[in-house]
């Protein structure tokens, strides 16, 4: 039998727009693997591990452009705080492009690779929310 794949051109990238994350399902991800240590008897499987290096990963390249886009949203001329929100957030998903854009090398380290995506998306949600903070209630 065969299966067959199908490639998605979207060079505009509105493929990812408009799709509601699943903040608290990613935040439990992000969660379990901080807690997964090396040599642990309970460690999972390395090929688990790598899937959820890859979770983390697909959730991490939302959440900058979800980041990106609540930042561009802030009114240019508002308040120190809300500028300072911007900056933050621009500067946040610089640093996370940067680090996502080195890919996965599977079996090398992926323990490793899987916590830096869990601290990762971490710190998106911090920008995330923090911008949120900073928008203008209408």
């Amino acid at each position: 039998m065969t299966t067959y794949g199908s490639i998605v051109y979207d060079p505009a990238g509105r493929w990812d727009s408009g799709i509601p994350l699943d903040r608290e399902l990613n935040e439990q991800l992000a969660t379990v693997v901080l807690s997964w240590r090396r040599g642990d008897d309970d460690l999972p499987e390395q090929a688990d591990i790598e899937q959820a290096a890859l979770q983390l990963t697909g959730y991490a390249n939302l959440l900058v452009c979800e980041v990106q886009t609540t930042a561009a949203a802030l009114p240019r001329d508002g308040q120190a705080s809300t500028v300072a929100a911007r900056t933050l957030a621009q500067i946040a998903a610089g640093e996370a492009l940067r680090r996502l854009s080195v890919p996965l090398v599977p079996g090398r380290q992926a323990l490793r690779v899987a916590h830096s995506r869990a601290r990762l998306v971490g710190a998106l949600h911090t920008a995330l929310d923090r911008t949120l903070a900073a928008a203008p209630v209408p």
